[in-house]
C-alpha cells in the first residue's frame, strides 16, 4: 500500500508592504506529521505557547512577551522545533520574490496577468518543486497541498494550480499545525532575502569596494542553510529569473500587446 503524502505551507511578507514576499513549508508522510504535530504541540506546551508565529517570536511580542532579552531560552526552543522538523518531514520548499523585481518586470510583460501575484507565483512554484521531488522519489501517491488560510493571493494561486491539474487546500490556523513549519522557514528566507538585497544594492552603489558589505552578504546566504533543519533548496525570483520564467511560460511583452492592438482595425 503506498503511503500517503501532505506538503504544508505559510507565507512571510506583503506584497504592498514588503521588499520580499516568501512561501515555504515541507513534505512528509501523513503518518509522519501525525507525529509532528503531536512532538510540536508538546514542545510548545512546555513553554507555555499555544502556538509558533515567528514574527511574535522574533519581536518578543504576545506570548512571547517575556522572552526578550533571554538568549539561552530562545535557543534551546529554536533548537527543539528544528529537531522535530528533521525527525518529522522529508523535505523542504522556499521560495521568494523580490516584490522591486515582480513590479519592474510586471511594466514589461504581462506578469500579473499570467501568475497573478507575488504570493501566487511562490505558492505555485512550492507546490511545483514538490512534485518535482515526489516524482524524483517515484512516489506513487498523490501528494495533497494544505496552505494556512489568511494570505492575500488565493484565487490565483488556486488557478495556477489548476493550470496543472492540483487543487490546493486552505486550512485555518488552529487547524494547520504543520503549516508553523512554513511560518518559521518563510519568514526566515525573507528576513535573510530583505538583508541580502539591501547589501546587494548597497555593494553596487559603493564607488570603493566594500569589504565588510560583502562579508555579510556571505552571512546572510549561509543564515539560509543554518535554517534548513532538513534537505531543502530556496529559491528566489529576481529581476533575470522573472525574465526567465516568463520566456519560458510564453508571457508576451505589454509592448507586443499594445501593438496588436493598434494594429487592429
Amino acid at each position: 500500500m503506498a503511503m500517503m503524502y501532505a506538503a504544508y505551507f505559510d507565507a512571510s511578507g506583503k506584497q504592498d508592504r514588503h521588499p520580499v514576499l516568501s512561501v515555504a513549508g515541507a513534505a512528509a508522510t501523513v503518518e509522519r506529521w501525525v507525529r509532528f504535530e503531536r512532538d510540536w504541540k508538546q514542545a510548545l506546551k512546555d513553554e507555555g505557547v499555544s502556538e509558533f508565529h515567528q514574527t511574535d517570536f522574533a519581536a518578543s511580542l504576545k506570548e512571547y512577551k517575556g522572552w526578550r532579552g533571554d538568549k539561552a531560552r530562545r535557543t534551546k526552543f529554536l533548537e527543539r522545533l528544528a529537531r522535530i522538523i528533521k525527525e518529522n518531514t522529508n523535505r523542504l520548499f522556499m521560495v521568494s520574490v523580490e516584490i522591486e523585481a515582480w513590479d519592474s518586470i510586471n511594466q514589461e510583460y504581462l506578469l500579473e496577468e499570467a501568475f497573478h501575484s507575488a504570493y501566487a507565483l511562490a505558492g505555485f512554484s512550492v507546490v511545483c518543486m514538490a512534485r518535482k521531488w515526489a516524482k524524483r522519489k517515484r512516489l506513487t501517491a498523490p501528494i495533497e497541498f494544505i496552505f494556512e488560510d489568511g494570505d492575500e493571493g488565493w484565487t490565483g494561486l488556486k488557478k495556477l494550480c489548476a493550470s496543472d491539474g492540483v487543487i490546493p487546500i486552505r486550512l485555518p490556523k488552529e487547524k494547520a499545525v504543520p503549516c508553523q513549519v512554513g511560518d518559521l522557514l518563510a519568514w526566515k528566507n525573507r528576513i535573510a532575502c530583505t538583508n541580502s538585497l539591501r547589501l546587494h544594492n548597497k555593494i553596487l552603489n559603493a564607488s570603493l569596494p566594500d569589504i565588510e558589505s560583502f562579508n555579510e552578504l556571505l552571512g546572510e546566504m549561509k543564515s539560509l542553510d543554518r535554517a534548513l533543519a532538513a534537505p531543502g533548496d530556496p529559491f528566489v525570483y529576481g529581476p533575470d529569473s522573472l525574465v526567465r520564467t516568463c520566456k519560458l511560460s510564453k508571457v508576451p511583452k505589454r509592448s507586443a500587446i499594445r501593438l496588436v492592438s493598434e494594429l487592429e482595425p
